[in-house]
């Protein structure tokens, strides 16, 4: 069996996970068991999450990571050894539950896996809009946000992988959409392509203004994939009963001791929000559900995609930090082979 390179995790970070906290290490593979499956990866997701795993030491939706583990992450690949009669040698598959890890190949219980058609969608979008990002928008807009036709709803990171997949499902719902994305070339893609309404870029000097004038009833269900600054002023223009969907803290998480904090929380009492946060662990059981209604509105041409592909299991954590600067354009995506 061939040996397998495996991004290992050496220290707990307080921020950013950078080259102190990992380890690129080559072990042996291994054979797999009964019910097993060996994958070899083709594609590695990067998703901020990642380094909420790395910085946990308490159990978690999903699970933690300790000292000498592989980084956990999403991956689909093509199976090159098995004792599984679901998944024979050849055939293509997505990990479910991100346990494939920052690795050339993973073993795999069959249990973990789902059937991947290449022919449906190119392999990175096998792990963006119809992988992890595609379930977390699913369950964060369809189950959690319930929004309506005619509602606002704002989406935050709406050019990057979750939030551009949240922003379209609320416009296939119905609402009247509005992105939030770093740039006028993000911004554009969010409206030419991804056909949302409007996209208000944050780092413009009137963003608070341009996003009120946008919102002249205010907010009605505001999905969340930053926090900070953006949260804050989200906040304070949130409509009466209005629902936070809080997905990821991007914004955050390379900011130790830097950040004020909110301002405007006093939003959720004054105006009765609802406020949830997101874990896509709640809803293992509705996978297929999820699955099946995103290929099917892919298959249909309403769900568009957009990926960044680095190359080279090598260039994990640089490619990594680009989720933190903003630097990527659409599904950031480690290709390995």
């Amino acid at each position: 069996m061939p040996d397998n390179r495996q991004w290992i995790l050496v220290k707990k970070p307080a921020g950013l996970a950078t080259e102190e906290h990992l380890e690129l290490v080559t072990r042996p593979t291994g054979e797999p068991g009964p019910g097993e499956v060996l994958i070899e990866q083709f594609c590695l997701s990067l998703d901020p999450g990642q380094n909420f795993y790395m910085q946990s030491s308490a159990e978690t939706g999903g699970g933690t990571m300790t000292i000498g583990d592989v980084v956990r992450g999403w991956g689909v690949g093509r199976v090159v050894a098995s004792k599984s009669e679901r998944f024979p040698v050849g055939c293509y598959v997505r990990d479910r539950f991100g346990f494939a890890g920052m690795q050339d190949y993973a073993m795999l219980p069959e249990t973990s896996l789902y059937p991947v058609d290449p022919g449906l969608a190119p392999l990175p979008a096998q792990i963006g809009v119809l992988g992890m990002p595609g379930l977390t928008a699913y369950f964060g807009i369809i189950e959690i946000g319930k929004p309506q036709a005619g509602e606002t709803v704002v989406v935050s990171g709406a050019a990057g992988a979750v939030g551009s997949a949240a922003g379209q499902l609320a416009k296939i719902v119905g609402a009247r959409t509005v992105g939030i994305a770093g740039g006028p070339d993000k911004c554009r893609f969010v409206v030419e392509e991804l056909g949302l309404d409007v996209c208000i870029d944050y780092r413009a000097a009137d963003f608070e203004a341009q996003l009120a004038a946008v919102c002249p009833d205010g907010i009605d269900l505001y999905f969340d994939n930053v926090a900070g600054k953006i949260l804050d002023d989200c906040l304070a223009l949130m409509a009466y009963r209005g629902r936070v969907v809080f997905c990821g803290s991007v914004a955050e998480a390379s900011t130790v001791g830097e950040w004020d904090g909110l301002r405007n929380y006093g939003a959720v009492l004054f105006n009765s929000l609802q406020w949830e946060g997101l874990s896509i662990h709640n809803y293992y059981d509705r996978f297929d559900e999820a699955y099946l209604a995103l290929e099917g509105w892919f298959s249909e041409g309403k769900l568009r995609h957009r990926e960044d592909v680095i190359d080279g299991l090598e260039n994990f954590i640089p490619a990594f930090h680009r989720l933190f600067r903003g630097a990527n354009f659409g599904k950031l995506v480690l290709k390995i082979r």
